[in-house]
């Protein structure tokens, strides 16, 4: 299958992998200068609000799907395609919830090339304990910043552990042009980042054309250059396109990991 983005696609009604389709990350991390072994782990969080398939009687029946993977994987799923192959479920009987799971893993890990994918189905009855949550740590989005040109990412000699969180994340898909808004939020220990140019990194970022995954270890390579850190992790979280929002996080082995249990507001 070609790459869907930016064209217009039958939908399809029978079940079928092949409209998955993988984007390679090494041409994107070579851009960025990263190359192996790589300075982070990390995974690909997806949550799918539109899942929906037959139960063994016929009748349809809806689900939240969370899709894990490794950011070692040397592929990702493209997000329309992944849209597109959860929506030819909808007329497919599935006997139980593990085999709805086993069909939506088991192409995900052949075609990422990886075994350590995990899929998690939500149903309509545990949707009362959704929870909305705040981005963790201070928000720096009210700091002054002068301009709007490009600033060298900044830190002082003075070393700290904090939490800093910013609603101004946005990107420009690669291609169809088109603008990405999510909440950047970040972990670390070492030297103290200068807010402003922080904040007017991200500025700047708003034009930066890349998927998301790419985005975050953008943002992670240039912070961990900035703070020079004994301990980092970065997430991006991202808003929802086509009834699906990509959560990337990248951190450097053994950091203590922001754990957000629920959706930020605007997801």
């Amino acid at each position: 299958m070609d790459n869907p983005l930016g064209r217009t696609v039958r939908h399809s009604d029978e079940f079928d992998p092949a409209l998955l389709f993988p984007i390679p990350r090494a041409q994107a991390r070579v851009r960025l200068g990263l190359r192996d072994p790589l300075p982070f782990e990390g995974i690909d969080r997806w949550r799918c609000y539109e899942v929906a398939w037959l139960d063994k009687r016929g009748f349809p029946t809806l689900a939240i799907a969370t899709i894990e993977y490794p950011a070692s994987s040397p592929m990702l799923v493209e997000s329309k395609s992944l849209k597109l192959f959860l929506g030819s479920m909808n007329f497919t009987r599935f006997d139980s919830v593990s085999d709805v799971i086993s069909a939506i893993e088991e192409p995900l890990r052949r075609l990422l090339g990886v075994k350590e994918v995990s899929v998690a189905i939500e149903p309509v009855s545990d949707w009362g304990e959704a929870r909305i949550v705040l981005p963790p740590g201070e928000c720096i989005d009210e700091t002054e910043i002068s301009g709007h040109h490009a600033v060298r990412l900044k830190a002082s000699d003075d070393v700290v552990t904090e939490t800093l969180h910013s609603n101004l994340l946005r990107s420009l898909c690669p291609v169809t042009g088109q603008p990405d808004w999510g909440t950047l939020v970040v972990r670390y220990t070492g030297k103290k980042l200068d807010r402003a140019s922080l904040l007017s990194h991200l500025v700047i970022h708003r034009s930066y054309q890349g998927f998301h995954e790419e985005c975050c270890e953008r943002l992670f390579a240039d912070i961990a250059r900035a703070c020079v850190p004994s301990s980092l992790w970065v997430g991006c979280f991202y808003t929802r396109r086509g009834g699906i929002d990509i959560n990337p996080e990248r951190w450097i082995p053994g950091s203590d990991r922001a754990i957000i249990s629920g959706r930020l507001p605007r997801q």
